[in-house]
């Protein structure tokens, strides 16, 4: 039983090797300016950071196997980059230069290409920021409605009539509300990449 008991222990346990895999390590690479972009859109809106996002994209052998048999709109074209010192893990650098040096690519491309697998998030988060953008236009009609209810409710019923005052109650509670969703909206316009 004894034995039994080691052998667990020794699953559990972890080895310098394994620490040092996750050590966080800094590498420069050239990359476009739109995939720059991108990472730095993706992790603000994500409310992560960069590094770990990097890691997630670059997360195991299998996937990048993926991402670089997997036909891309991503060319190679001569775009103007710039160098983007980035954090990562020793892991993810090890595992970066493996399939760069396995398939023939340079590990700038590579990155490249694991950022764009954010492209549709991104996309896709736009367009919904769009829709807010039309939806808060619509809040603002239902705020100026409300002021409107506020000052008939003024005419027929006065100032102090309970009614009136819990109406006003309920406006006021909107309109704090209407300028936290524009912030909100106005606070989103970092999804643009």
């Amino acid at each position: 039983m004894k034995a039994g008991q080691a052998k667990q222990t020794n699953n559990v346990e972890l080895s310098a090797l394994q620490l040092k895999g996750k050590q966080s390590v800094r590498a420069t690479f050239r990359l476009s300016e739109q995939m720059i972009d991108l990472l730095k859109v993706a992790a603000t809106h994500l409310g992560v950071q960069q590094k770990s996002l990097i890691d997630e994209l670059v997360q195991s052998r299998e996937t990048l196997d993926l991402i670089v048999n997997e036909p891309r709109e991503i060319l190679r074209t001569e775009v103007q980059r710039r160098q983007k010192t980035m954090v990562l893990s020793r892991n993810s650098l090890n595992l970066l230069d493996d399939i760069s040096n396995t398939y023939h690519l340079s590990r700038d491309y590579l990155v490249e290409l694991c950022i764009s697998r954010l492209i549709p998030f991104v996309d896709a988060e736009q367009e919904k920021h769009e829709q807010r953008r039309q939806l808060i236009k619509d809040v603002d009609c239902y705020l100026e409605n409300g002021r409107h209810l506020l000052k008939k409710a003024d005419g027929m019923l006065g100032p102090e009539d309970r009614f009136r005052i819990k109406l006003e109650k309920i406006i006021n509670f909107t309109e704090d509300n209407v300028v936290e969703l524009r912030r909100f909206v106005k606070d989103k316009k970092t999804l643009m990449y």
